[in-house]
């Protein structure tokens, strides 16, 4: 799997231009968007509703115990509720609804899959999961 880069997310987005634009002008508008998908190297990105739809991209994820993973909003209204994740394991997910620009990460460390959807959008089947595989 081809990892994401700062400057994919921002070209499928269309954020590319606001990012040049807050550079110049020193923040303002369109800043949180950027800064949000800004991941450093190493860091998974899902986008929360790329392009308006009731998806999660990509919709499953497969990573290596230790990887941070960022969830970034590109459409408002949405959540992050995990429906199963191995025993040990203690991510919450984030609950509330944001908007466009936040994001939430976490750093999968126990091995296993961890299945999450978005609460308002369960029955269209908004939902994905992460299988973080064994180190041994």
């Amino acid at each position: 799997m081809r990892e994401r880069t700062r400057r994919d997310v921002l070209r499928a987005t269309g954020l590319g231009a606001a990012a040049a634009v807050a550079g110049c002008v020193g923040g303002g508008g369109g800043g949180e968007d950027v800064e949000a998908l800004d991941a450093p190297e190493g860091t998974e990105v899902v986008e929360v509703g790329p392009n308006g739809s009731l998806s999660y991209s990509p919709a499953s994820l497969t990573v290596s115990p230790g990887t941070p993973v960022r969830f970034v909003w590109l459409d408002g209204g949405h959540n992050v509720e995990p429906e199963g994740q191995p025993a040990d394991a203690d991510w919450q997910g984030h609950s509330a609804l944001e908007s466009r620009g936040f994001s939430h990460e976490y750093t999968f460390e126990v091995p296993g899959t961890y299945e999450y959807v978005c609460t308002p959008h369960r029955t269209q089947g908004m939902q994905g999961s992460i299988t973080v595989e064994s180190s041994e």
